[in-house]
């Protein structure tokens, strides 16, 4: 079973657009956006696949980097993502495509230089996912993509110092349980990929592995509130209802020690077909 976030609920107008607008007001996925292009080799290259792309943030940092005449596909299943990322990215160098990262082999009909994937990877069948890019990418294309820590085994390791105040996550954790009686449950986590595992994987569809990074990311404790605003990553999951949510973010939040930062960290995967 995947985590709450993992699959359902993007297809949701208010999730798309308040997603939509925590890009445009917080830098998180504009500088993973980055990072991952400025691996990918784009410089006078012409064709390029933002894989799972949302709302278009990856999409416009692709453009940049390459030729004036690039084209980059656009590829999602949410459909309300991608009627956000119309209204915000109206270039015509965009083509969007509403398909599973799985299944882009059956919508793109010819080889592209470069396919980007942010923090998305891990929510497809990886293999499935790719063998298809291994059939889009021109021999000596890119791929380029990153996966969160805690799903690519980079969380801290057990009897690491915690801060010495409590974080906003277990403030949140502890006024659910005190004020609104939540019973925490262990969730049954995703698949861990690790370098390991996504290197084994990579060598069956046909790929090089050339590099496997870790990017670390240090954002404030606004960003992380706005970012536990959205319905899809607010918390904590299980009974409560997203207005109870809310609540509790708004009161944790009030409690934390403003001076503490968040930091997350990524692995960030460059391969060649």
């Amino acid at each position: 079973m995947w985590p709450h976030d993992a699959i359902d609920g993007w297809n949701d107008d208010v999730n798309a657009r308040l997603y939509a607008e925590f890009c445009r007001d917080y830098p998180l996925y504009s500088q993973t956006s980055r990072d991952l292009a400025a691996r990918a080799d784009l410089n006078g290259k012409r064709a390029a696949v933002d894989l799972c792309g949302g709302t278009g943030v990856t999409a416009a940092i692709l453009l940049d980097a390459m030729a004036s005449q690039a084209r980059v596909v656009s590829v999602d299943s949410a459909e309300a993502m991608q009627r956000v990322g119309r209204r915000t990215l109206a270039d015509p160098r965009v083509t969007w495509v509403t398909a599973k990262a799985e299944a882009v082999a059956d919508y793109i009909d010819e080889q592209v230089d470069a396919v980007v994937c942010n923090s998305a990877i891990w929510k497809t069948d990886t293999p499935a996912t790719f063998a298809a890019v291994k059939r889009i990418l021109r021999r000596g294309g890119r791929f380029v993509f990153n996966v969160g820590g805690g799903f690519a085994g980079l969380a801290c390791p057990r009897g690491c110092p915690r801060p010495a105040k409590p974080s906003l996550n277990d403030l949140i954790n502890a006024i659910a349980v005190l004020d609104y009686g939540y019973m925490p449950h262990r969730e049954t986590s995703a698949p861990i990929l690790t370098r390991a595992v996504l290197g084994e994987q990579l060598t069956e569809a046909g790929f090089t592995t050339i590099t496997s990074d870790v990017f670390t990311y240090q954002g404030t404790l606004e960003e992380k509130r706005a970012w536990l605003s959205i319905p899809l990553f607010a918390r904590p999951p299980g009974q409560l209802t997203h207005g109870q949510r809310m609540e509790i973010l708004h009161k944790a939040f009030a409690r934390v020690d403003k001076s503490q930062t968040s930091i997350t960290e990524w692995l960030v995967i460059v391969a060649e077909a």
